[in-house]
């Protein structure tokens, strides 16, 4: 296979000796530069409006101060690029079409002492393994994790902290991200065992077109005798997707190849729900202070409900960090496959084949006993056996039906299941199960429990059920038939278990995998499926996109800081929610910017009722906040409406952003329809210059 060439991936950009070119398209940012140069005994010389550059000074000097006193958002707005030759020249062209940010370019200069390492990537990197368990059987090594370690040329090593950050402030990660798939794979080659999987990282964004980018990991897999199907590819899911189809595309790719992959420290962000449940990796890893936290509560619910996703689709459960007996042990009861963490070994090199070295039997019914969900539901033994094993089991409830008796009605409830209910064990006795139902059971999941019981097969789900003072609780119900000798259908056993924390910790991930969690608003997530949604029904009916962004909020930060804007923002959020109709959609964009959607609406008056909506919204902002009183905010406002200005979520949005660009341009409070005319509010709507904090 070909290698890369001089693709990103194989060394990384360095910059320097030419003629430093700096673009910026905002009029305050080409200020501050100026200054800053002005600062260094330098200047910076206007090519044209919005290019500069750098004249008698110092380039590395000069970035270095800008990318550090520029915020974050102003340094990744600025190109920079290092142009040679003529500006005629087409290199010229390319090299500035290609510049880095002002960000990354500064973070080159910062971090160039990380350059030998590339120069010599093979005597400068090498990988380190920690062993995987599992869990469920006896804790035999069924793989590995590889973790890129990197040594100065003097010997002193990097820090993983300073490595992996540096990189990706530099723009360097496609390259560190190719050395830590090739070196993995080069070192574990001599002594992987046939029957055990090595997990490597990788960061998605890296990945330009699977087909072509991975082709270095393929050959390097092939040249160390390993096989496709032994890798287990792990994205962070603390590493930001923002194209979810693109990672599929990677997973896609890796899958149809043999190779398995991982979601890792699901859990730490709010976005591991909607990856899990989109991308149905083979193995979850759970987030390391989940893990930790166990036995504890919440944690344990978390896992819990984690868990049942993952099996119920068939894939697999890793808890890693695990230093205690006690997370190992809680882990495992809550169904956890897979385990790493100190507990079972640290991260080391390695050279040979471990000598005696447990490895997992193999199962028939599953293609890699490596990765393998355990079997979760017994064979129904017979039912004298059943109920005295049930009277023992106190803390699940059990309950026996009768099947050949008038209404089917319970013949035996234990105490654990009295207990679940609320009932006494004589007020359960002679009544059917459907004495547990409520107005808020699920009937299509009560239709499942019946079609099973008429067809006498084994059942699970889980419904929700009241107890006796009507208070409701989620029950996990396993269902199994018992057969007389003639093989007909006498009675079926009802196991119980009180999931309702488990179903509530699950609830409260997919609330706050689709929402804002300063404000309670749906994020952009749940705002484009909103959006999408509401364009899939309209019926003839007319759709309007409101997009705000806030004027005068950085002010407020400014002035009283970072809780003084979350307070702001969280009041914005309760007034702009009155200010619409109950059901209009109200999201949270980010940073301080408000989508509002109105659907339904008659196409001949749509304009008008959406830049009323946005006019109302706009002055309800105007009032003073009472956790910041001395605070002054605004709103600028951009409409777009469906079918005139677009017909996807994707198009409205962008049209309505852009016609609040263009509302900003008439002042605050301003409200602009996209391609019409612009809406300016009285001078006493508009707020007066935010004084200082008191």
């Amino acid at each position: 296979m070909a290698g890369c060439g001089d693709c990103v991936c194989e060394r990384p950009a360095r910059g320097g000796g030419g003629r430093v070119v700096l673009a910026t398209s905002v009029d305050h940012t080409a200020t501050a530069l100026r200054s800053l140069a002005r600062r260094d005994g330098g200047s910076l010389r206007v090519l044209a409006p919005g290019l500069l550059e750098l004249v008698d000074g110092d380039a590395a000097a000069f970035l270095a101060r800008a990318r550090a006193e520029l915020s974050s958002v102003e340094a990744d707005e600025v190109r920079v690029a290092d142009l040679r030759g003529d500006l005629g020249d087409p290199s010229v062209l390319a090299a500035a079409l290609t510049a880095p940010t002002l960000s990354a370019a500064g973070a080159r200069v910062e971090h160039a002492d990380l350059l030998p390492l590339f120069d010599d990537e093979a005597a400068r990197f090498r990988s380190v393994y920690q062993p995987i368990v599992d869990l469920a059987g006896e804790r035999r090594v069924v793989g590995h994790e590889a973790l890129l370690r990197a040594t100065r040329p003097d010997g002193t090593p990097v820090l993983p902290a300073q490595l992996f950050p540096a990189a990706a402030a530099a723009g360097w990660s496609h390259v560190l991200d190719r050395i830590g798939r090739t070196t993995a794979l080069r070192h574990a080659g001599p002594w992987l065992a046939p029957d055990e999987l090595l997990f490597i990282n990788f960061v998605p964004t890296s990945i330009y077109r699977p087909s072509v980018c991975l082709r270095t990991t393929e050959r390097a897999a092939q040249e160390a005798g390993l096989r496709l199907d032994q890798l287990v590819f792990e994205v962070t899911e603390g590493e930001r997707v923002h194209d979810v189809d693109h990672l599929r595309e990677v997973f896609d790719h890796y899958r149809a190849r043999g190779c398995k992959v991982a979601l890792d420290d699901l859990g730490a962000g709010w976005s591991s729900l909607t990856m899990l449940v989109q991308l149905r990796p083979d193995v979850v890893k759970l987030d390391k202070e989940i893990v930790q936290a166990l036995p504890d509560d919440v944690s344990s619910s978390v896992v819990a409900a984690v868990v049942d996703i993952v099996h119920g689709y068939g894939g697999t459960v890793l808890a890693e960090c695990v230093e205690t007996e006690e997370q190992a042990q809680a882990a495992r009861a809550l169904g956890v496959d897979l385990a790493q963490g100190w507990l079972f070994g640290r991260p080391q090199e390695r050279s040979a084949p471990a000598p005696g070295r447990a490895v997992p039997a193999g199962d028939p019914d599953l293609p890699d006993a490596a990765v393998r969900v355990a079997a979760r539901r017994p064979s129904p033994p017979a039912l004298d056996r059943l109920l005295s094993r049930a009277v023992e089991a106190s803390r699940s409830g059990v309950v026996v039906v009768d099947m050949t008796a008038p209404g089917q009605p319970m013949v035996f409830v234990n105490d654990a299941f009295a207990a679940q209910t609320g009932y006494a064990r004589d007020e359960l006795l002679g009544r059917n199960p459907r004495v547990l139902q409520g107005p808020a059971t699920d009937r299509s999941t009560v239709a499942g429990v019946r079609a099973a019981v008429a067809e006498g097969r084994e059942h699970r789900c889980v419904l929700l059920n009241v107890r006796k003072d009507r208070s409701p609780w989620w029950n996990e119900l396993d269902l199994s038939p018992v057969h007389d000798g003639d093989g007909r259908l006498t009675h079926y056993l009802g196991f119980q278990v009180d999931v309702t924390a488990r179903v509530e910790a699950e609830q409260r991930l997919q609330r706050l995998a689709a929402s804002d969690p300063l404000t309670g608003l749906p994020n952009r997530t749940s705002l484009v499926e909103g959006l999408e949604a509401a364009l899939a029904g309209t019926g003839g009916r007319a759709t309007a996109v409101v997009f705000l962004d806030l004027d005068g909020f950085k002010a407020v930060t400014d002035a009283g800081g970072h809780a003084a804007g979350d307070t702001v923002l969280a009041e914005v959020a309760v007034r702009l929610r009155a200010a619409l109709r109950a059901d209009d959609l109200l999201a949270r964009h980010g940073g301080d910017e408000f989508v509002a959607v109105l659907a339904g609406l008659d196409p001949l008056d749509a304009e008008r009722v959406a830049t009323r909506a946005a006019a109302d919204a706009v002055a309800a902002l105007v009032r003073p906040y009472p956790g910041a009183p001395w605070a002054r905010v605004s709103a600028c406002a951009g409409i777009a409406l469906a079918p005139a200005h677009g017909t996807t979520a994707a198009a409205l949005l962008h049209a309505a952003d852009t016609a609040m660009y263009e509302a900003k341009a008439a002042g605050p409070g301003a409200v602009r329809v996209s391609g019409g005319s612009v809406w300016a509010p009285a001078p006493q709507q508009v707020p007066q210059q935010v004084p200082q904090q008191p």
